[in-house]
């Protein structure tokens, strides 16, 4: 285990990881056009070797996949092994597909290996950044790309904000932490994103800014996964709320997020990321 990352592989393993496995089909349905979007940019081409960094249950090596085709290869790789159970019994039937339970930061890939690193939501994580992503440029291609989705600020994200804000107002503020720690908002500020991919060795480095509603099936859905995930989730865990307030609480985040119904019942709720491009050298 990675002493770095040591509280990161349990948090993915033992609270993270088995809420996605629980809900994972409703998140990958919300990112559908997030997922499109990265895959624009990333442009996968057919032959191609593709590392996709915290492939979680899989949700984005398909569409990879699916474009480097027979002659290509992708590899997942995540610290999280129930999020990659689900990955791997997906993936069955998939020969150029294939799962790896190993922490980037400092996983030995060899040199050289891969024509893309690709990751949606997957790289926010590391506890030292800028080793991880030295460490990931020494197995990219010299004419490689890396390219990531990651999230922009809380107030940009809508889907987000307003259940946090709810539950600061009825349990109070979280604890202090720096803005950069691992975790969903640690590359949300686009300089230093910029300044860690510079560190490690990148240049060609672009942040762009990417306005994508995210789409849920019914405001009762989102309700409840901003219940679980999220920084709403999160600070509902640090208050160690009991099962009747986070009952309550999700029915003030559905009155709120009704706001983004639409006629056939499905949620639109505004939402922007940031799509990272990024050269080895």
């Amino acid at each position: 285990m990675s002493e770095v990352n040591a509280a990161q592989i349990s948090y993915w393993n033992e609270v993270a990881g088995p809420k996605w496995v629980r809900i994972g089909d409703e998140m990958d349905a919300r990112f559908v056009r997030i997922t499109e979007a990265l895959m624009a940019q990333a442009s996968p081409q057919p032959g191609a070797r593709v590392l996709d960094i915290g492939a979680g249950t899989g949700a984005t090596a398909w569409p990879l996949a699916r474009a480097v085709g027979a002659g290509g290869m992708v590899t997942g790789i995540d610290i999280s092994a129930p999020m990659l159970g689900v990955a791997r019994a997906r993936g069955a039937g998939h020969p150029n597909v294939s799962f790896l339970e190993a922490d980037a930061q400092i996983h030995d890939f060899g040199a050289q290996r891969f024509d893309l690193l690709c990751s949606r939501f997957g790289v926010m994580f590391f506890g030292d950044p800028v080793a991880a992503f030295a460490n990931l440029r020494r197995a990219m291609a010299p004419a490689g790309r890396l390219c990531f989705a990651c999230w922009a600020p809380l107030a940009a994200n809508p889907h987000w904000a307003i259940p946090f804000e709810i539950v600061v107002a009825a349990l109070g503020p979280p604890a202090p932490r720096h803005p950069h720690a691992p975790g969903p908002m640690a590359f949300s500020d686009p300089d230093y994103v910029t300044g860690i991919l510079q560190a490690a060795g990148f240049t060609h480095i672009a942040v762009t800014p990417t306005n994508i509603p995210i789409i849920g099936r019914s405001v009762a859905e989102e309700a409840r996964i901003a219940g679980v995930l999220g920084p709403s989730g999160a600070l509902l865990d640090e208050k160690q709320a009991d099962a009747d307030m986070r009952a309550a609480m999700q029915t003030q985040f559905a009155t709120a997020l009704s706001a983004f119904a639409q006629a056939d019942g499905s949620v639109a709720s505004p939402a922007c990321v940031h799509i990272v491009t990024a050269r080895p050298q």
